[in-house]
């Protein structure tokens, strides 16, 4: 069983506005609401990939209440901690006509020391039931950046493959925990490693370095649907990288595409034992089929299976040198 865990879990809205212009009224002619946060997300993915699964973190208020409902109609189990603050809610909205997306996304509620405390309390008891633990989204604004390092340090101790994508101040402090995976999309990557990606060079050093602060495993997604993924070598040594070309798609919404890769990495690795090339055509072919859907984690598993056999690939043996920064 995987775990996820969603510290700062939303109310996500997904909007779909044509022609959207600041200062004017508009409709919407689609739209979607469901349980947010990138555990949350990941979870939801995994679950239409038949992956057995289970979401914790903290929810609150009536929107705590509508994150519960939200799972329980996605049949995906959960044990969340209430919280006295009310959860947060994100809206994001996608324009069919210039393919731009807004998002607008709420900071969340503090949380208090007994509440952190439970938390804590149950994650120790849900990973003895699991095989891997992934630490996705944003953070209450009152926890520090270093309380993840400790959560990953927890689930090592057990043997449980951690994974972690998170803001760029938190994914950093984390790397000291030596996470088996990290997963940010570009921006986030670009924010930890501290250089911009401009040609396609510096996902490889941006991949040297993220493993270098700890990482024993990285992959790195971009908005035009590469993506970049340290493979190890016969001797558990990082031997190379792998890069995945998604096929193209007419997108919907990219609302939760990299989520979907993480879902797909995940279920290629740890649950169907893919090589790792495998796994990336998964990975890719999972956020390409939810690029065609509204709703992160909505996509349909056949299609995505579909799209995984489009998928270039190419390996390169060896990672480049870091090089100065």
């Amino acid at each position: 069983m995987i775990l996820t865990v969603t510290l700062n879990a939303a109310v996500a809205r997904t909007l779909v506005v044509p022609n959207l212009t600041l200062g004017q009224r508009h409709r919407a002619p689609q739209s979607v609401t469901l349980a947010g946060g990138k555990g949350i997300n990941v979870a939801r993915s995994l679950r239409a990939l038949g992956v057995p699964v289970l979401a914790t973190g903290f929810a609150g208020g009536r929107n705590g209440d509508a994150i519960r409902d939200g799972l329980s109609d996605a049949a995906i189990p959960f044990d969340l901690v209430e919280i006295e603050g009310r959860s947060r809610t994100s809206t994001a909205i996608a324009d069919p006509t210039s393919g731009a997306q807004t998002e607008i996304n709420e900071y969340g509620p503090e949380v208090s020391q007994a509440e952190t405390r439970e938390f804590i309390r149950r994650l120790e008891h849900l990973m003895e039931y699991a095989t891997a633990v992934v630490f996705a989204g944003s953070f209450p604004p009152n926890l520090d950046d270093n309380f993840l390092a400790g959560l990953v340090s927890r689930a090592r101790e057990r043997g449980l493959y951690t994974v972690v994508d998170s803001t760029p101040t938190v994914l950093r402090a984390a790397l000291k925990a030596e996470p088996s995976l990290v997963s940010p999309n570009q921006q986030e990557a670009e924010g930890a490693v501290g250089f911009d990606f401009i040609e396609e060079e510096d996902f490889f050093r941006g991949l040297a370095r993220l493993t270098d602060l700890g990482a024993r495993g990285a992959c790195i997604t971009s908005p035009e649907g590469h993506s970049y993924l340290t493979a190890p070598s016969s001797e558990g040594l990082l031997g190379g990288v792998i890069s995945a070309r998604a096929p193209r798609v007419e997108a919907v919404s990219t609302i939760g595409s990299g989520d979907a890769y993480l879902a797909g990495l995940l279920a290629g690795l740890l649950h169907r034992d893919l090589a790792p090339v495998d796994a990336a055509r998964l990975a890719a072919g999972c956020a390409a089929a939810n690029a065609e859907t509204l709703g992160a984690g909505l996509f349909d598993a056949r299609r995505a299976e579909e799209l995984a056999g489009e998928v270039r690939v190419e390996t390169r043996d060896a990672i480049l040198e870091q090089g100065p920064v």
